[in-house]
């Protein structure tokens, strides 16, 4: 109920006590967001914050760096390789997520927890003990500040506190070092109108890179002592530290299955659904329907200039997936951002409201379509997405997903490496790196 308590689940949370499904959530959402970080390297947001980072975040005078996650072995300090890594996470909008506080706390959280603990030589234990302490943080804040604000913001603005959390614990901050970091990141941590980004795509998107790096930049300053005034953690009105360590959101988030806003993916996925019932030729298509909730109406732009506003369309994914079958990164590459016969088709896409569906949303992101040809109309039923908790994706299809991810910065095997250096209670951090800073001996390049 207060900020104490998210101190106390700080210091005492202990991973050897974890329910063994949190500990299987932690590992496949870690794996997920350094796929996700990897292949966000190969667009141009991530380039651009990069550019940024080399000329005021380089390497840290003491030499505690933090290696970037791709094909370089590049080393920044770690506030330098936190908003870039946390830029990347997010850059392909492929990255986990949470439909209580429809935002991605995965990708605000392991960047600074990663960093963080290679500065530290930390563990592989204490990254992944950190990692789930930010998440559960993180998720709390953004209940907390959407309840008491009344308003709906994006990922940087509470997953800071996360992120927080997480260098505090693998800095082994005391409880009023703690108290302030937390307090410092939530005050200082971006403002993310999200609904603009929305309607308005730009490389901003959910704030995660800012909000990452407010969260360890906060820690940075409670550590010499700057102080905080609280959190929302504080308010009367606020119960969502009450569960900590007996309620586990890291089992509730979702994974996902395409690159784009969640709210268009059941739509992707019942378009793919009925190309492959009825083998549709694009072509044959006048119009398509989808019904879904009046949030993802918003999702309108229908001949996406960039990748943001490919991601953030709900056309375009729905018409491309008609025409290749798939929604993956090869189609928010401009090539296919400019294939007239994708473009064509999502020129014929209405958005409408489902009164149902609306009010079924956000518990649950739905979406029916119907495909109207001249020989007659096609209807799917009502889908969630892939990927959901109610609907996960398999352990094969979350590895297929990363390996693809990954390659061809580096090999696919690195879906299993991963794996096993989590599950090694004796690993350090920098064996988990190695892939991305040289070859699988430890050598770096």
């Amino acid at each position: 109920m207060t900020t104490d308590t998210a101190i106390s689940f700080v210091h005492d949370a202990q991973l050897s006590a974890f329910p063994p499904a949190v500990c299987e959530h932690l590992d496949a959402r870690t794996l997920d967001t350094l796929a996700a970080i990897t292949a966000g390297y190969r667009f141009p947001t991530a380039d651009v914050v990069r550019s940024y980072a080399e000329t005021h975040h380089a390497g840290a005078a003491d030499g505690a760096d933090a290696t970037l996650l791709d094909e370089s072995g590049e080393r920044l300090s770690p506030a330098g390789a936190t908003l870039v890594n946390a830029t990347a996470a997010n850059a392909l909008d492929v990255d986990d997520g949470h439909r209580a506080v429809k935002g991605h706390p995965a990708a605000v959280v392991v960047p600074p927890a990663l960093a963080t603990a290679e500065a530290v030589d930390g563990s592989v234990s204490e990254f992944r003990t950190a990692v789930a302490v930010g998440y559960e943080l993180a998720v709390r804040a953004g209940l907390a500040i959407h309840a008491t604000d009344e308003v709906y913001t994006g990922t940087g603005s509470w997953g800071a506190v996360g992120a927080a959390a997480a260098v505090a614990r693998l800095r082994n901050f005391d409880r009023e070092t703690t108290a302030h970091a937390l307090g410092t990141a939530e005050y200082h941590a971006p403002r993310t109108p999200i609904m603009r980004g929305v309607e308005q795509p730009g490389m901003t998107k959910d704030g995660i890179g800012w909000g990452a790096f407010a969260g360890l930049a906060a820690a940075d300053l409670a550590a010499r002592g700057f102080t905080a005034s609280g959190t929302v953690f504080d308010e009367s009105s606020v119960a969502v530290t009450d569960d900590l360590g007996d309620r586990w959101y890291l089992t509730s988030g979702y994974l996902k299955p395409y690159p784009c806003c969640r709210w268009a993916q059941p739509g992707v996925d019942a378009i793919r659904t009925l190309r492959q019932e009825h083998g549709i030729d694009p072509g044959s298509v006048e119009r398509i329907r989808v019904h879904t909730f009046e949030a993802a109406t918003h999702l309108h732009t229908s001949r996406p200039e960039s990748a943001e506003e490919a991601e953030y369309s709900y056309p375009f994914p729905v018409a491309a997936a008609l025409v290749t079958g798939d929604f993956t990164p090869a189609e928010l590459a401009a090539e296919r951002r400019e294939d007239e016969t994708i473009l064509a088709l999502a020129d014929r896409v209405d958005l409408v409201v489902d009164d149902d569906l609306e009010r079924r949303f956000p518990a649950e992101c739905l979406a029916r379509v119907d495909l109207v040809t001249a020989s007659g109309t096609y209807s799917s039923d009502v889908l969630r997405p892939r990927g959901a908790r109610e609907q996960p994706l398999t352990d094969a299809e979350r590895r297929e997903k990363a390996a693809e991810l990954f390659e061809p910065t580096v090999p696919a095997e690195t879906v299993s490496r991963v794996e096993r250096v989590l599950g090694d209670p004796d690993a350090r951090v920098d064996c988990l790196l190695e892939p991305w800073q040289g070859d699988t001996t430890g050598r770096r390049v």
